[in-house]
This record gives structure tokens, C-alpha cells and sequence, in this order.
């Protein structure tokens, strides 16, 4: 892989900039607390995808 290929390949993956770019600008404390609060949402979102209420 060409130097300029491994280039193009992270500039298309945004989250490396992104995860540098937020840890850059905010504490680690405060994105694990993003990142806790986003996951337990995901969590209680799928409980509710589960739920068979209304699909009968």
C-alpha cells in the first residue's frame, strides 16, 4: 500500500479525528461520561425494540 493509499484510507474513517479531536477539546472524564450515558441509551433503546406491545 502506497503511502498516499494509507492516506486516503484515514481520511475516510472520520473517527480517528473525531475521538482526537473531542479528547483534544474536552477531559477524558467527560467523554467516558458521554460515552457511558450513549451506551446505557442504546441499551434502554433496544429493551424498547424487544417490546411486542402494538405489534399483534
Amino acid at each position: 500500500m502506497s503511502e498516499e493509499e494509507k492516506t486516503e484510507e484515514q481520511d475516510v474513517d472520520p473517527r480517528s479525528y473525531t475521538d482526537k479531536r473531542v479528547l483534544e477539546e474536552h477531559s477524558r472524564e467527560q467523554v467516558e461520561r458521554w460515552r457511558r450515558e450513549a451506551f446505557e441509551k442504546h441499551r434502554r433503546w433496544m429493551e424498547v425494540m424487544k417490546n411486542n406491545y402494538g405489534k399483534d
